[in-house]
């Protein structure tokens, strides 16, 4: 339950900051985030993204266009 909760805060945050991103980082591709199917496993052992943000996985970066 803690890492579905997780999950939905970072999720809420990187939404809340794409904008930002673009702006801000480089790293943020917009064509990888309308590209990804949405689909991620619920592991959470933890991913640094190219913006220095934690995401629980590479793949959850990637759904919000984090290399």
């Amino acid at each position: 339950m803690r890492n579905l909760i997780l999950l939905f805060l970072v999720i809420l945050l990187a939404s809340n900051c794409r904008k930002e991103y673009s702006d801000k980082h480089p790293c943020y591709n917009p064509e990888m985030e309308a590209n990804h199917s949405g689909i991620c496993f619920t592991d959470c052992p933890g991913y640094i993204g190219c913006d220095g943000e934690f995401y629980c996985n590479e793949c959850d970066a990637n759904r919000v266009g984090i290399k």
